[in-house]
């Protein structure tokens, strides 16, 4: 009977899926804002050449092309919303599969136009980089059966263009949520989020969310460390300097739940001895570490504190 009713809501799925497909996407609003912060943060002489050219970049798509067409832009594509969609079936059937998921999920993973983003040809109704926010979240859910509607605070390290904070917003979460990340990506994920989430013109919406940068003594500072709170970084601590790392641990063992998820090499540094040696200096976690079976020589590394 379970089956049949999956079945039935996966033809469902894509029968409503193939109706939306042709959209078009909306006028954005703040594209000054995100200029005229753009330039003053790359104006900043301590800027690494690399993140300058990056807001130059994206400065210079603002003014010579559409706005609203921004997750288009190359920057963007080549970086936080790639057209990766080649493992999204396989994701979609674990997710919907799983014991986990709810009709809340599924509606929050339906993705916005705004930006124009690229639609799933599995699920047309979401986006390559939002069915796998969903597969992470539903693993986190399997591996500490976490209430994310309870949790008193998220800390995100290193947030893309804001899409998990809108997965979780979206399915009704409303306390503290901290975004680490450099000044040129929280301007990206300021102008994003207030774009989906208008009408906002002083971010009343997004109440609930803070941009740290900088040292890590930013988020401890910040930071609570409520008994019900999340640590996550996809692909964002393992490809961070080892010293950043080594600061973070401290704040890292002070949460209740930590979802990472990260690549085995990034230039020269071995992850996998950094994951296996970050588990081992926090014992008072239950942990759960293995390859991605679907996205293979990818690894998490998922804990509860005991």
């Amino acid at each position: 009977m379970n089956l049949i009713v999956r079945k039935l809501n996966s033809l469902k799925r894509k029968m409503i899926s193939k109706s939306i497909n042709n959209y078009k996407a909306p006028k954005l609003d703040f594209v000054d804002n995100l200029i005229e912060e753009m330039n003053f943060i790359i104006s900043d002489s301590k800027i690494s050449e690399a993140w300058r050219s990056y807001g130059d970049e994206i400065i210079s798509s603002l003014k010579e092309n559409n706005p609203s067409e921004f997750l288009r832009f190359p920057r963007i594509t080549g970086t936080v919303h790639p057209n990766q969609f080649g493992l999204s079936f396989q994701y979609l059937n674990y997710i919907f599969s799983s014991d986990k998921f709810t009709a809340a999920i599924q509606n929050a993973l339906t993705e916005s136009p705004v930006g124009n983003p690229f639609l799933d040809p599995s699920y047309p109704l979401s986006s390559p980089l939002l069915v796998q926010h969903g597969y992470h979240l539903i693993r986190l859910l399997e591996y500490t059966n976490i209430d994310v509607l309870h949790l008193q605070e998220i800390v995100e390290f290193g947030g893309g263009y804001g899409s998990f904070f809108r997965l979780l917003k979206n399915l009704g979460y409303t306390n503290k949520y901290f975004i680490y990340d450099l000044p040129v990506m929280c301007a990206i994920q300021k102008f994003y989020l207030k774009n989906v989430f208008l009408p906002c013109p002083n971010t009343e919406t997004l109440s609930n969310l803070k941009w740290l940068s900088g040292a890590a003594s930013n988020v401890s500072d910040n930071v609570i460390n409520l008994d019900e709170s999340l640590f996550m970084a996809t692909w964002s601590l393992s490809e961070c300097p080892y010293d950043l790392r080594q600061e973070f641990e401290p704040i890292i063992s002070k949460f209740k739940y930590v979802l990472i998820a990260y690549q085995p090499k990034f230039h020269y540094f071995n992850n996998v001895e950094y994951f296996n040696s970050l588990e081992s200096k926090l014992p008072n976690f239950k942990w759960n570490h293995f390859e991605c079976p679907i996205y293979e020589n990818m690894f998490y590394l998922i804990g509860k504190k005991i």
